[in-house]
């Protein structure tokens, strides 16, 4: 893990110059540009805030910041992990090259959609003035959660990514596991209605580590109260676990890269 550290300090700039090409990229030719990236989570709030506050008569107050809060963050998590997986055969070019770190790879689309996640935040505040929603001193814990996705999201990219060179049917399985994950984590929905409706759910939902992320956010940005610490550090355990293993398969097998690619 120290080695995996001390290579993304010292390639850093390298990481600064690959996002920056990135967004460079997505945005170029397009009128709109990064209003495209508010685009899905709009979508989503607009439709989930019609079925669930209007025909579904939740009674949720300031629902749609609700979603928001949510959609957001996940919205980070279902990109990152997904562009990730596909990160090491995408670069295949600079695989094998000796100067060039292959973990930079999984690094760099994360942090890509790390970016456009937090030029969205201050969206999420603007909503949340417009509904008269108070956001006090709480927002001071938004950095730690939001530590705890990456460190999350860069493990399952780390280990889906090394695990997707030998085994390519890993990137159409992922794709149907995002969409499950969503699902069983709490955005357009709350923890207590599972627990007062589905009893025997809440502890598959405990056992899901993005579930208690996004109820920091949610607990941040809507609530404007501190997260649950509890389910924060266990997200944030879990995280380093998935890490830390997916730093040693990435280890492992970084030799045989080439002859896969």
């Amino acid at each position: 893990m120290n080695q995996y550290f001390a290579t993304i300090y010292r390639y850093r700039w390298l990481i600064y110059e690959l996002v920056l090409r990135n967004l460079r990229l997505r945005y170029r030719g397009s009128i709109l540009g990064f209003a495209w990236t508010l685009a899905n989570p709009l979508l989503f709030m607009g439709v989930y805030t019609l079925v669930f506050s209007v025909i579904l008569k939740n009674g949720m107050a300031n629902f749609p910041l609700y979603l928001l809060a949510g959609i957001v963050p996940c919205t980070w998590f279902a990109s990152g992990l997904a562009q990730g997986a596909t990160s090491i055969l995408d670069g295949r070019l600079y695989v094998g090259k000796t100067l060039f770190p292959s973990e930079v790879l999984v690094v760099v689309p994360v942090l890509t959609n790390g970016v456009n996640f937090a030029l969205s935040l201050p969206f999420i505040a603007i909503v949340a003035l417009l509904l008269h929603v108070h956001l006090g001193w709480s927002l001071l814990m938004l950095p730690v959660v939001v530590l705890v996705e990456l460190i999350l999201l860069q493990g399952l990219a780390t280990l889906f990514a090394t695990v997707n060179v030998f085994y390519r049917d890993v990137n159409e399985l992922l794709t149907y596991a995002i969409t499950a994950l969503m699902f069983l984590t709490p955005i357009f929905y709350t923890q207590s209605l599972v627990a007062t409706h589905v009893p025997q759910m809440a502890g598959i939902l405990a056992l899901n580590p993005l579930a208690g992320i996004i109820a920091g956010f949610q607990a941040i940005l809507y609530g404007g109260a501190m997260p649950d610490l509890k389910s924060l550090a266990y997200s944030a355990i879990v995280g380093f676990v998935l890490l830390a293993t997916g730093q040693w398969v990435f280890e492992r097998y970084r030799e045989s890269f080439s002859e896969f690619l």
